[in-house]
């Protein structure tokens, strides 16, 4: 047969070697869009879950440089400068709250949820508990007032079946436990004039009313923070 045995080479003319170039570059901006396209796509949803959990991070010591150990019935630790009267101050700004709360063990992480509260929750007692003492911008006389929660655990229960008589019985594997520090700084000087910090947790069940709500003790811990922040910066003792 004719040919047989033989390779003959077709060459391309040029018009069909260009369209094959463009459709190969087209080709390849198409990959090249698509990717950037589910890239994008991943971004967009790679953002805060409510259950995910917060980073481990290690509580930073507190700053009590230059500052003098105060005796209090209520608070952990209170350092002021010397000379300070905090209540001669009269304002408040909040700034934006941390988290500095680390892994221990195999505990579950605080989630997302659970900070957001814990943020939402002490900035409602704070405004409720200063009042018109809480500012929303820094000046003369104003304390700025930044907190860090450095745990945060909510009551945990469970209900488990008895196995003799039917019925439930209630556990908690967890009670509530949360601890914070402070610091009040002039908004002015930027100079720390004061650090506050504590630690709380609730009490076992059947003991503790708290244990069946998730952020009863926990919320408890910070209305009573709020009111000593208070009565610190204002010098009201009926705060």
């Amino acid at each position: 047969m004719f040919g047989h045995g033989k390779s003959i080479a077709l060459a391309e003319s040029p018009a069909i070697q260009a369209e094959g170039m463009g459709f190969k570059a087209g080709l390849l901006a198409g990959i090249v869009g698509l990717s950037l396209m589910v890239l994008a796509a991943g971004t967009a949803g790679a953002g805060e879950s409510a259950w995910d959990g917060i980073p481990s991070k290690k509580a930073p010591p507190l700053p009590t440089e230059g500052l003098t150990e105060q005796d209090h019935a209520n608070l952990d630790k209170v350092f002021v400068k010397p000379g300070v009267n905090l209540a001669s101050y009269g304002k408040v700004i909040l700034a934006p709250m941390d988290t500095a709360i680390e892994r221990r063990f195999d505990e579950v992480l605080v989630s997302v949820r659970e900070r957001d509260h814990a943020f939402e929750y002490m900035e409602k007692q704070l405004k409720d508990t200063l009042g018109s003492a809480l500012v929303t911008a820094p000046g003369p006389g104003v304390l700025k007032l930044s907190i860090t929660f450095t745990d945060y655990v909510p009551n945990r229960s469970f209900h488990a079946e008895k196995a003799r008589g039917g019925g439930t019985v209630d556990r908690v594997y967890a009670v509530g436990r949360a601890a914070f520090q402070a610091t009040l700084t002039d908004s002015q000087t930027g100079q720390i004039v004061a650090v506050i910090a504590d630690a709380d947790m609730g009490l076992p069940f059947p003991d503790n009313i708290n244990a069946y709500t998730i952020y009863g003790d926990a919320d408890r811990f910070s209305r009573r923070w709020a009111k000593q922040i208070a009565k610190l910066v204002t010098g009201d003792a009926a705060s």
